[in-house]
């Protein structure tokens, strides 16, 4: 168990700044998370397009991930002055409210670090969180591995049409996708294989 002390006034403008972040990359859905993660006397925020960190009062570390319209409600719907947020395996609670959310708690910091991706993200993004040193346990916790694996996906069968416009000019499949792997290997500077 992890309990969370935090200033309300502060959580409220927290979180209405990640509304108005998500709102402007037309993502502010019931579905959408975001990912807190519990650290000593800070919580951070992460998800598309934003880190924020927020000072408070905590008593462990651990990570969940959270529905984030649901969650502004209740900060905004409260009238505490600190929220105490207690966070067990599966669940969080503000206040009497129980909200289910996806948790971790550390033995290890192996999945500690948060993963920052653009407002936006495209296919190129997420191929790139491969090459970028996360641990499989950051990739997993994060539900990354799936959009990891559709960008190779995507990446094959964009190289297919490619080839398929470029085959009366007797140009192979394999040259085709070594050119465009070399110029996203100059272009983001990793080394795609």
């Amino acid at each position: 168990m992890v309990i969370i002390e935090l200033n309300r006034k502060k959580a409220l403008r927290t979180f209405t700044e990640i509304k108005r972040i998500i709102t402007a990359a037309k993502s502010w859905k019931l579905t959408t998370r975001i990912e807190i993660t519990v650290l000593d006397g800070k919580i951070q925020l992460v998800g598309h397009g934003f880190v924020i960190e927020v000072e408070a009062v905590t008593t462990g570390s651990c990570k969940m991930v959270i529905p984030v319209m649901h969650w502004f409600e209740i900060i905004k719907m409260s009238k505490v002055k600190v929220l105490k947020i207690v966070i067990t395996e599966g669940e969080a609670m503000i206040g009497k409210v129980t909200v289910n959310v996806l948790t971790t708690f550390f033995e290890t910091d192996r999945i500690l670090r948060s993963i920052s991706l653009a407002a936006n993200p495209k296919a190129i993004d997420y191929w790139k969180l491969e090459y970028l040193g996360y641990t499989q346990e950051e990739l997993e916790f994060n539900d990354l591995e799936s959009k990891i694996l559709s960008a190779k996906i995507e990446f094959e069968h964009c190289i297919d049409l490619a080839n398929a416009n470029l085959n009366p000019f007797r140009i192979t499949r394999e040259e085709l996708r070594e050119i465009v792997l070399q110029k996203l290997r100059e272009k983001e500077k990793m080394d795609f294989f």
